[in-house]
């Protein structure tokens, strides 16, 4: 979807911002500082998100959501704009959110600021979002903003470690963007299914291929849930299930709620005729993620006795 309207690009957004991911189609460039090991300290939205404070240039911190599924951080059009930000739509992108491609304006940070560490410069993409509505968080903050070579993300003791080891068990890839692509398996299901590791959305989600394909997809509710994605003119009506003892890597976990929704983000990904899954906060809140970019692969276990796996872990071909 192309929206070039600008009354129209700006009325969807304050709900998005914490409904999920916002997928750059772009080069990720990353910095080459060296930096040595430091720990950020987070905070847990009531939606599950994990929360960071962020500087852009010499402003004071705001609250942002660190998201896996972001490969560019993403900035409210309010909070852009107080650092200098006029829209006149001379540089913009095409990016993917949950349920849409869409044009969206970009601004250079030059100095983006997380605590005790030096800044790094980002190419933002710009969340159309009109002034007078409150925001939850002041963006997204993906991939391109970190700038370590290695760094794990602890959802349970909500930190994020920069410069940390390699990671010992390759789990998954990171592709050209930044983003956490591995595969995972499901109970009575022998053959792999594709996922992406999204902090940045607070829900599990499955599409048509994967519910078609499981013997057993878990527990259908009489309910419909709406899923939201920044720009989305509609949401997408979803069907809660329950999955059971999913396992990718070294995490495991008995039951997990998922919703089932066609989304665009399947068809970008290239999973749209295949079984696939966004794996959300709800299912990754006592995991562990150690990102190795020296290697091109990522790790992940439980941090709890009911989530680590006891048997081998799942890992995708070739790694």
């Amino acid at each position: 979807m192309r929206v070039r309207d600008a009354d129209t690009r700006s009325h969807r957004l304050p709900r998005a911002l914490l409904a999920g991911t916002v997928l750059a189609l772009s080069t990720l460039g990353l910095s080459a500082v060296a930096q040595a090991q430091t720990t950020v300290n987070l905070a847990r939205a009531p939606s599950g998100h994990l929360l960071i404070p962020v500087s852009l240039n010499e402003s004071e911190p705001q609250t942002f959501i660190l998201d896996t599924g972001a490969s560019n951080t993403a900035i409210a059009q309010p909070v852009a704009e107080g650092i200098g930000f006029v829209s006149q739509w001379e540089r913009y992108d095409l990016v993917q959110s949950l349920n849409a491609r869409f044009d969206a304006e970009r601004y250079p940070i030059e100095r983006l600021y997380l605590p005790g560490l030096d800044p790094v410069a980002v190419n933002s993409v710009i969340i159309p979002v009109p002034s007078e509505h409150p925001l939850p968080v002041a963006g997204l903050l993906g991939a391109d903003a970190i700038s370590a070579d290695r760094y794990e993300i602890n959802v349970d003791t909500l930190q994020l470690i920069l410069e940390t080891g390699n990671a010992l068990h390759p789990d998954g890839q990171i592709e050209r963007r930044g983003l956490l692509i591995g595969e995972a398996q499901l109970r009575r299901r022998s053959s792999p299914i594709h996922v992406i590791i999204d902090t940045g959305s607070s829900h599990t989600l499955i599409n048509r291929q994967l519910r078609r394909h499981l013997f057993d997809a878990g527990v259908q509710f009489n309910i419909n849930v709406a899923v939201t994605g920044i720009e989305d003119e509609e949401p997408e009506e979803a069907r809660p299930v329950l999955l059971r003892q999913l396992q990718i890597g070294g995490l495991c976990v008995d039951q997990s709620p998922a919703l089932q929704s066609d989304l665009d983000v399947f068809d970008a990904l290239g999973w749209a005729d295949e079984p696939a899954m966004v794996i959300g906060m709800d299912t990754l809140r006592h995991a562990r993620i150690r990102v190795d970019r020296t290697s091109g692969v990522f790790e992940i276990s439980g941090t709890t006795e009911d989530t680590q796996c006891n048997g081998d872990r799942v890992q995708m071909p070739g790694l």
